[in-house]
């Protein structure tokens, strides 16, 4: 009888060498491993790019399927598919998986990214550079390394869940691609992209908050229909035939009144989904900010609207003059980076990591504000 286990893809992207795919292929192993111990587990694998002048793949794809896929990947799986080889494992699967991948003998490979395009902004980064700056971003982005792989819901395929954990995860996954981003913008000096994604996050932090307060699937369904339900609105009738196929399939499974639905949602605002909570006509960001009891946090989205949007001038007046300026944008950052993951269904490991990340972020802008007030003339 034919063991029954679990499937696993990855698709390798162009700019990616041979160290970046591998990583990703040993944490998606591990990762499945941890969710479904000693399960059977299958490898799909799909190449972008990576070909030579003849057609072949490059250097870094070939050792990666064949001495890493097949040498030191194989055995940990029951069968790998990959574009130069297909393969079972005829020797018996091996459960004991390695805590860390560690790669040998690395060479000089050709940069695959794109660093080469980046336009440096020296006055934006000296900040980031500070030594002990420095020391707390490694300390964050190890963080958001480990809390990536342990909670991605992508790569694990063919897991049984209802339509309401689906779309939360949707949302989840979401979430992540902002804070990475997010986070990687801060570090490039992207000050500006930094507040309008900050300003993002907080949009997902109240809007998911109310969702999980209310602990309610039909808030979820809501949310989401109001959502498809707009986009049907705005699109030409050309465009909507499969999606509002998959609206009414959606309805006809949660048994939901379609035309209700929609005469509900397509007269409303983009907040009408929120109607069965907040017992407003028209329902504001700021309205769902005080039903969550974050009065504060409207108070830092306008902040951060004032500094986006052109036609605010004092917001633009030396806005990163002093170190201190950038601290206070990467301050309200982290703040909700971190309140953001707690909704995210954040294990008791994350929650302490990021209390011991938030008491560290409050030391150092302590440290800053203290250095400016004694030494005005350093300033970033």
């Amino acid at each position: 009888m034919k063991e029954k286990g679990i499937c696993l893809y990855h698709r390798i992207m162009r700019r990616e060498n041979f160290e970046t795919a591998a990583n990703d292929l040993f944490h998606l192993l591990r990762n499945a491993q941890e969710a479904y111990p000693d399960k059977a587990r299958i490898l799909y694998l799909d190449i972008d790019g990576h070909r030579n002048a003849e057609g072949g793949f490059d250097e870094d794809m070939l050792e990666l399927q064949k001495e890493f896929g097949i040498g030191f990947l194989l055995p940990y799986f029951t069968e790998v598919y990959f574009p130069l080889i297909s393969l079972k494992n005829t020797k018996g699967r091996n459960n004991d998986i390695p805590e860390e991948l560690v790669i040998e003998n690395k060479r000089n490979r050709k940069d695959t990214g794109l660093d080469e395009l980046y336009i440096e902004n020296y006055s934006n980064t000296e900040f980031m550079s500070e030594k002990d700056v420095y020391a707390y971003l490694k300390k964050v982005s190890s963080f958001l390394v480990k809390y990536n792989h342990k909670h991605d819901n992508r790569k694990v395929i063919g897991q049984k869940m209802d339509e309401h954990d689906r779309l939360l995860f949707l949302w989840y996954d979401y979430i992540k691609d902002v804070i990475n981003e997010l986070f990687d913008a801060f570090i490039y000096g992207n000050l500006i992209t930094t507040t309008a994604m900050t300003r993002a996050l907080m949009e997902s932090y109240v809007y998911l908050g109310i969702i999980k307060k209310e602990k309610s699937g039909k808030l979820l369904e809501q949310w989401f229909l109001c959502s498809t339900l707009a986009k049907l609105k705005r699109n030409t009738h050309k465009e909507n035939g499969e999606l509002y196929n998959s609206i009414k399939a959606f309805c006809k499974h949660e048994e939901i009144d379609f035309q209700q639905a929609y005469n509900q949602y397509t007269k409303g605002n983009e907040n009408s989904w929120l109607a069965s909570v907040i017992n407003k006509k028209r329902i504001t960001f700021r309205d769902a900010c005080e039903f969550l009891g974050e009065e504060n946090l409207y108070i830092d989205f306008q902040n951060a609207s004032s500094f986006i949007h052109s036609q605010d001038i004092v917001s633009k007046i030396m806005p990163f003059t002093w170190y201190s300026s950038i601290y206070a944008k990467f301050y309200i950052m982290m703040t909700y980076i971190f309140k953001t993951i707690s909704l995210t269904d954040a294990d008791k490991e994350t929650e302490d990591a990021m209390k011991n990340l938030y008491m560290e972020l409050e030391e150092l802008g302590i440290r800053y504000n203290q250095m400016e007030k004694q030494n005005p003339e350093t300033s970033g």
